[in-house]
């Protein structure tokens, strides 16, 4: 189904704002989640899906960098990319709208910093039996609550979305940021009049993996209104299917009305015709009755409880799924927890536990490691302590170094006989020697910054 059936799309070319401790101007993409980037979770779920072909959305000063890494890891996958202007201020739906003249089929889109276990087949057979305009996939929030976050002290506060669905056909009827409203949420009469039974919830993740018919995309290539998916597209679509549509003549399928459409008028895309309707009771997916009488229908697909799915887009989540990378990557990915030590890295250490080691790493014996995500091109030296941390790329870590939840960044250097605690090391920051800290975050960038 998925090759045939579904365009794949993943979106790339986000410039991490969230995340500007530890990016410093290199791609978001390429965040290392255990020994690999973040993006090649999703296109190896693509990839196990039977999926042939995919289109990588990217920046355009960022296309090169992240060819080359997705080149060393021959993923079995065709990929087009497809480069936005750096300089631009271009959302995730102006994204859709600038490849819309490449899409030819239904589109399933994922986020790069999308890290789920989902069976996709029951997710695109759920989006053809309720013949939906729009399928998000909802997961439990809330799983790296748990996490204590590097840097200097400050409140969190969780991104939390407002959904409102129905329980019965896991139709979505309302959406928005919790951060719109201040103490109570305010829901329209006529909403709530014809859907007494909507469920309201405030702790569903919206894993920003889509599944959308062709219409969508089209409809966004006539309107520039609409800059974001989940912001600003999904809560119009879900608001238009409340609303009452022209009626189309019977024929043979088409009408004039529906050979032009104009810009905005959503249901010149959405129209759902009399030939739609045959198509409909002619199609093996009618198990059971579908809502058919409206052309703009807006779903859920609920995961398992047990599944994993986590949004990299902030610090926190960031370092949460690397800690749990020992857990969740074989039902991840289907390979083995030995996938997770690169066979081109030497390690001497006898005392390691629990680690992801990149490429062409060194670990000196004497030293001890537990529950580390260690990436490419690292070294460790003698005597060293790590626990709980994260090293990304070319890390180079002194004799004498205790280091202890803390994410350490690109190229960062930390001189002998340093202990940090909780703290966050920018890409390229050397850490003097015998320097104490905790609760900080350290980098080339004048003064200390606060972490949300």
């Amino acid at each position: 189904m998925g090759q045939q059936e579904f365009q794949a799309i993943v979106l790339a070319a986000g410039k991490g704002t969230r995340l500007p401790e530890i990016l410093e101007g290199r791609p978001k993409c390429l965040l290392p989640i255990g020994p690999y980037p973040m993006i090649w979770y999703p296109l190896q779920l693509l990839q196990r899906h039977g999926f042939a072909d995919v289109l990588i959305i990217v920046q355009e000063s960022e296309k090169s960098e992240i060819q080359q890494r997705l080149d060393r890891l021959q993923l079995k996958l065709k990929l087009e990319y497809f480069s936005i202007p750096t300089d631009s201020e271009c959302g995730t739906a102006d994204s859709l709208r600038l490849v819309s003249d490449k899409i030819k089929s239904d589109v399933l889109v994922l986020s790069c910093d999308s890290i789920v276990e989902l069976n996709l087949y029951s997710l695109l057979s759920q989006f053809r039996e309720q013949d939906a305009s729009i399928q998000m996939l909802l997961m439990e929030g809330g799983k790296d609550q748990d996490v204590v976050m590097p840097g200097p002290k400050s409140k969190y506060k969780a991104e939390k979305d407002i959904i409102g669905y129905e329980k019965a056909t896991s139709k979505v009827l309302f959406m928005a940021s919790a951060s719109d409203f201040e103490e109570t949420v305010k829901l329209s009469g006529h909403l709530l009049r014809k859907n007494p039974e909507m469920t309201i919830s405030s702790y569903l993740l919206d894993a920003h993996v889509y599944v959308m018919k062709k219409w969508v995309v089209e409809y966004l290539a006539v309107t520039d209104a609409l800059s974001a998916v989940k912001g600003e597209l999904l809560p119009h679509i879900i608001k238009k299917q409340m609303l009452q549509f022209p009626t189309v003549p019977e024929n043979d399928g088409t009408s004039e009305y529906a050979a032009k459409p104009k810009v905005d008028d959503i249901f010149q895309f959405a129209i759902y015709t009399e030939m739609d309707k045959k198509i409909d009771i002619a199609s093996i997916f009618n198990k059971e009755d579908k809502a058919t009488s409206h052309p703009i229908r807006c779903y859920a697909h609920f995961a398992d409880s047990s599944a994993f799915g986590v949004r990299v887009n902030n610090v926190r989540s960031f370092l949460s799924c690397n800690l749990r990378i020992f857990e969740i990557f074989p039902a991840l990915t289907g390979f083995t927890e030995r996938e997770l030590v690169s066979q081109t890295s030497s390690i001497k250490s006898t005392q390691i536990t629990k680690c992801a080691v990149g490429d062409m790493t060194t670990i000196s014996e004497k030293t001890s490691l537990n529950q580390n995500v260690i990436a490419n091109g690292c070294t460790i030296q003698p005597k060293t302590r790590i626990n709980n941390s994260v090293l990304m790329d070319g890390v180079t870590v002194e004799e004498n170094v205790v280091i202890d939840n803390c994410i350490i960044g690109e190229k960062a250097v930390v001189k002998s006989g340093s202990v940090l605690k909780n703290c966050l090391i920018g890409p390229h920051f050397v850490v003097a020697p015998s320097t104490k800290k905790e609760n900080v975050y350290l980098s080339n960038a004048d003064g200390f910054m606060t972490i949300d």
